[in-house]
């Protein structure tokens, strides 16, 4: 990998996974990096930078950060944050991560996958439809492996992003040779400020594709955009015989799209089909619908990615029997409306954790729907436990973000999964 732009000095936005990448990429391109973060770093953050040769500021974004011909924001940055608005009025250049690796990188196809719900399994079930017929793809983005950590192992070979509204806003060449759009419902309004910020953000991943390029979406969203690319209702596409079935409905609705998505990017592996039994693991996802266990009659599930609640309705229509809901965390501004036939249906109780508890006891108090305040995971178990009774699913599906108590959602799951341990075990 060369570095073709004429920027000499790049200004990094916080030292998270993504930020580290990015720093891991330029040090060997002769670049000079600047590390702005907002909180502190850790001793082993100083010694990554200096290892690298990257100068440093930490406990807030000053003037420094502005002295960069480039500035790269890690995903959870907002676009309004005031050092942002200062890089724009300066004329300086701001390319989110995946901005940046789409103009280094050199792969064969691009698919690239956004939506409220149900990226993840879709990146991953595309990767799998690949790999099962030889095409030897590299899966990454907003997955866990940041896109631009693959830019040199993704040279001639097909690329697989899964793509956030955190991204995609940073974006500007971006340009997928196949763009999946999964799904649209309210979430990140605490990020993006509004439902239509949050809707222009997503629809960046058609912006600049062609005639020649292809957008898989569904008929809802099809109605809102025009995409100048050969447009596919993945609702309308057949899967091969034998696959998907007795799934539930959002599972099959992902592995539709990325059977789609994948026949887009190389319609010859449609003749014949790959194998199902080499694609199908790939629809089980840590911290999505996983089961945990069962204590006398009583399953746990861990939904942990459950971030919204697009997603938590999804998780409780694909439940049979009564629900005892684990419900909570940093709530993201809207939506939850979305959630109220399914809690007057199914729910028996709800256990809240974390900063939102108020907030959730003011919209379940109408409802009807009983309800306990928790504390840490095993706190919170343990009343879901006792609300619930044999045949009942304790289920982890916080519909809010993460970060008030956990690093991340798979941090959360983790927790509530050792705690299950312990509690299962005592």
């Amino acid at each position: 990998m060369e570095w073709p732009f004429p920027f000499r000095r790049v200004g990094v936005l916080g030292l998270a996974r993504t930020g580290r990448a990015v720093v891991d990429a330029l040090a060997p391109l002769g670049v000079e990096g600047f590390v702005s973060e907002r909180g502190s770093l850790t001793p082993e953050d100083r010694t990554f930078l200096a290892r690298h040769g990257v100068e440093w500021e930490e406990g807030g974004h000053t003037a420094r950060a502005l002295a960069v011909d480039l500035l790269v924001p890690s995903p959870g940055v907002p676009p309004h944050a005031d050092v942002l608005r200062a890089a724009r009025e300066r004329g300086i250049p701001v390319w989110s991560e995946i901005e940046l690796a789409f103009r280094l990188a050199r792969p064969a196809s691009l698919i690239a996958v956004t939506g409220t719900n149900g990226k993840t399994t879709t990146a991953e079930l595309v990767g799998a439809i690949l790999q099962a017929a030889g095409r030897d793809p590299v899966v990454a983005g907003n997955i866990g492996r940041p896109a631009i950590a693959t830019v040199d192992a993704v040279q001639g070979r097909p690329w697989v992003l899964e793509v956030s509204s955190y991204q995609l806003e940073g974006t500007d060449a971006f340009r997928p040779t196949v763009a999946v759009w999964l799904n649209f419902a309210p979430d990140h309004l605490d990020h993006h400020g509004s439902l239509g910020a949050y809707f222009a953000a997503k629809a960046r991943i058609l912006a600049r594709q062609e005639a020649t390029d292809h957008a898989i979406l569904p008929r809802e969203i099809l109605a809102d955009v025009a995409p100048r690319a050969r447009a596919v209702d993945y609702g309308r596409v057949e899967l091969p015989p034998g696959w998907g079935e007795g799934l539930e409905r959002h599972l099959r609705a992902d592995l539709t799209a990325a059977w789609a998505a994948a026949c887009a990017a190389d319609p010859d592996l449609a003749s014949p089909p790959p194998p199902y039994r080499e694609i199908a693991p790939a629809l089980r996802q840590p911290h999505r619908m996983e089961r945990v266990g069962e204590i006398r009659g009583i399953h746990f599930v861990d939904d942990s990615k459950g971030t919204n609640a697009h997603a938590t309705a999804a998780a409780l229509a694909a439940i049979q029997g009564p629900v005892v809901l684990i419900l909570g965390g940093r709530h993201k501004g809207g939506g939850y409306g979305a959630l109220l036939p399914h809690l007057r249906e199914k729910v028996r109780a709800c256990v809240l954790i974390g900063e939102s508890q108020c907030y959730f006891a003011a919209l379940l108090a109408p409802v009807g729907v009983p309800y306990e305040l928790a504390g840490d995971p095993r706190d919170a178990l343990t009343r879901a436990y006792r609300l619930a009774r044999p045949g009942d699913t304790v289920l982890l599906s916080p519909a809010c973000a993460s970060f008030d108590q956990f690093r991340d959602y798979a941090h959360r799951g983790e927790a509530f999964q050792r705690a299950f341990a312990s509690f299962a075990a005592g």
